[in-house]
């Protein structure tokens, strides 16, 4: 297997889009489940901005739960 460098420049703005991406679903499905299509914009500032500490906290734990099952499933599946 081919050595891997890591770029910290492009793990973190590959995290920032994630977040900004996970805040937003995350924002969608609540303002679908609470039927108030109007507060989906402020809904996701909250999020994204951590001003709702455990919807902040939610993301984190779904980001790194993503982040180990691919890493996994990559290191598995490209072992020689």
């Amino acid at each position: 297997m081919p050595k891997i460098a890591f770029n910290p420049v492009s793990f973190a703005v590959n995290v920032a889009i994630g977040w900004f991406i996970m805040s937003f679903l995350q924002a969608a499905a609540r303002v679908l489940l609470r039927e108030k299509g109007s507060e989906l914009i402020p809904r996701f500032k909250t999020i994204a901005f951590f001003h709702d500490k455990p919807a902040a906290i939610l993301n984190i734990v779904l980001m790194v739960i993503i982040w180990v099952v691919t890493t996994s499933l990559w290191f598995k599946f490209h072992q020689k």
